[in-house]
């Protein structure tokens, strides 16, 4: 996907007029994108969709391929047009690939619940603790001495 990044919505909707009479996305990005990848096009790469924020991930996944938003985008950043290049499925990783995950994520789910029940069965009692104002009438005494 590419994006066109600009501060106000007026701005962006200049822009989809330019694109809508046939003005090239990423040479538009380059000359008003205030976004780090404007000087790129606005190239964003390939995302997922919980790698961007709502706003503009649902925009992104409202389009087909070669389309670009229609109406500008708001999100915390500014105001963007969006255009997506292509779609690619993303396949789950294997269990070969995970199972070192699962293994650890397992053991410290036991681990975990083990020092649950630990805690449980604990019986603590503390006999004779010192209380702070104690400590402090100690630590205070050792630098005195006595004087005839």
């Amino acid at each position: 996907a590419r994006h066109i990044l600009v501060k106000d919505e007026a701005k962006a909707k200049e822009i989809i007029a330019e694109l809508d009479k046939g003005g090239d996305f990423a040479e538009l990005a380059k000359k008003y994108s205030t976004g780090p990848t404007g000087k790129n096009g606005g190239e964003l790469g390939w995302f997922s969709p919980k790698q961007m924020v709502k706003p503009f991930s649902d925009a992104a996944a409202g389009l087909e391929k070669g389309q670009y938003t229609k109406e500008p985008v708001k999100t915390q950043f500014g105001w963007h047009v969006i255009e997506l290049e292509d779609v690619r499925e993303s396949s789950p990783p294997s269990f070969e690939q995970v199972k070192p995950q699962l293994r650890a994520l397992a053991q410290n789910q036991r681990i975990q619940g083990y020092i649950q029940q630990l805690r449980e069965k604990a019986d603590v009692e503390v006999k004779n603790a010192p209380q702070a104002d104690d400590k402090a009438k100690a630590e205070s005494s050792q630098g005195e001495t006595a004087t005839p």
